[in-house]
């Protein structure tokens, strides 16, 4: 197939798929008929946007943890160990699961059948509910467990008071992911841009007011967020049901509903553990930071490794969303060579962002310490690694975006298998090897999850080189449409 187009079969059920500006010229490999160009521009289009939500939602925590930092090292540190153990134990569990919907959903979306996209959002609404609950239960002893695990009892009391509070946003949360995988599967990016930076101003005074205004201190900030989260949520919501461009695909089949329920676990439990066991492996190198022979600069520094990667890391996630959801939407209508062309796409802009950015970083690499600290021996070591952290930009860019094909086609069950591989079978055993047999301390742990990223990205490339775009339609086309019988297709 490489180099290669071809005509999609003008059956009944495929004609409606192809749009004349998709269809590629018969007898002209891809890059001639200028697909790649019409292509780059409807990924951009999806990217930029994506990449301003993203950056807007991961700021709320963060602008809650500035704020209530500045009452005190004490609100500062129960904070930080909150939103850290919230993070692995709720939030990030919230982002996986729906990774199903940019399948599911997207995929639906381009097979046509509009009412099997609410009908898979409202599934994935309801099946979060009761798993907030579970984890609801666990956040309501965090504090004991803390203690338990050798925690300070001052801060894992802060820490405790902090998650507790936190627990209406990670139900706001179970509402508002799926509402935004909805809206990205119908190409909807500006009301999730516009509602998202409403949602960030929105919480900067309300922040402000609880932690300050009525003397809340940390609990106040927890309050912000899942206050500001829940009006996130409220407006997502009226605009699903009132917009016109929802009128489609905001319906519910009744008939359907358990089988999307099970559809959404199926794809969802993998996807859960692809973004959890990268999201850990980050979790886990913090707390072997704390073990090496100067625990302070070497978490202080691998702190600031962290944020700064993280901070990236948002480009390329509104990149890999769109290229998801081109992705997902081609399969579905039938158009394998297009959804093939947007991986290109993809690519193409994981280049340009991450040649751009790694020259930023190295270029400003002695002074970037400096808007986290005012330490020279923090600056420094921070300036030392920044040729590690510009690797770990390129290699994390590139394999975003083909973890975005894999949520898009369906094979999320690969990816959450090549993280167990590259990230602890090779990634942690080598980082920790550096660290503390090689004494190279943090740089040595920042190494192995730089050869983590490498190996995750040659298994990512190997699967995706190999796939079958016509076989990987077809497959989407059973998930999808539904057979004469009246009953979902299994995969």
């Amino acid at each position: 197939m490489k180099g290669k187009s071809f005509k999609t079969k003008k059956t009944t059920m495929e004609e409606p798929f192809l749009p004349q500006d998709e269809q590629l010229v018969p007898g002209k490999t891809t890059w001639q008929s200028g697909q790649l160009y019409v292509e780059l521009k409807k990924v951009s289009r999806l990217a930029a946007p994506m990449a301003t939500v993203t950056i807007a939602q991961y700021l709320l925590p963060v602008i809650s943890v500035m704020i209530a930092g500045h009452n005190g090292e004490l609100q500062l540190s129960g904070v930080a160990l909150a939103t850290s153990f919230t993070n692995v134990s709720g939030f990030s569990i919230m982002f996986g699961l729906v990774g199903a919907l940019e399948t599911l959903c997207g995929q639906a979306y381009g097979a046509k059948q509009y009412e099997k996209i609410g009908t898979y959002t409202y599934a994935a609404i309801a099946s979060n509910i009761p798993i907030c609950v579970l984890i609801s239960v666990l956040w309501i002893y965090i504090e004991k467990l803390l203690i338990s695990l050798g925690q300070d009892p001052d801060i894992s009391r802060v820490a405790g008071s902090y998650a507790l509070w936190l627990i209406p946003a990670l139900f706001a949360h179970a509402i508002v992911i799926p509402l935004t995988r909805f809206l990205l599967a119908q190409g909807l990016v500006l009301p999730l841009l516009y509602t998202t930076l409403t949602t960030l101003l929105f919480h900067i005074p309300v922040c402000w007011a609880l932690v300050f205004g009525f003397g809340l201190e940390s609990n106040g900030a927890a309050m912000a967020i899942g206050v500001s989260f829940w009006f996130y949520a409220v407006m997502l919501s009226c605009y699903v049901r009132f917009s016109s461009s929802c009128k489609k695909t905001r319906g519910f089949m009744s008939e359907d509903f358990v089988s999307c329920v099970k559809q959404f676990f199926q794809y969802g439990v993998p996807s859960a553990a692809m973004t959890c066991l990268e999201w850990w492996l980050f979790e886990l190198l913090i707390l072997c930071s704390g073990l090496l022979p100067n625990p302070k600069l070497e978490t202080s520094v691998l702190s600031i490794c962290l944020t700064t990667a993280s901070l990236h890391y948002v480009i390329p996630a509104g990149v890999a969303a769109a290229v998801s959801t081109r992705v997902s939407n081609k399969l579905g209508a039938g158009i394998p060579q297009v959804a093939r062309v947007s991986v290109f796409a993809g690519l193409c802009l994981w280049l340009v962002e991450s040649a751009l950015f790694t020259t930023l970083l190295f270029t400003f690499r002695n002074i970037i310490g400096y808007t986290f600290s005012n330490s020279k021996e923090v600056v420094d070591y921070v300036a030392e690694l920044s040729p590690l952290l510009c690797l770990s930009f390129i290699l994390d860019s590139f394999t975003a975006v083909l973890n975005g094909v894999a949520r898009g086609s369906g094979w999320q069950h690969i990816g959450a298998l090549n993280n167990v591989v590259a990230y602890y079978l090779v990634g942690a055993p080598v980082g920790i090897y550096l660290a503390f047999s090689r004494e190279l301390n943090g740089k040595g742990l920042w190494c192995g999850v730089v050869v983590g990223s490498a190996v995750q990205a040659i298994i990512l490339t190997i699967v995706t080189a190999s796939i079958n775009w016509k076989e990987q339609a077809e497959k989407a086309r059973k998930r999808i449409v539904s057979a004469e019988n009246g009953h979902l297709s299994s995969n």
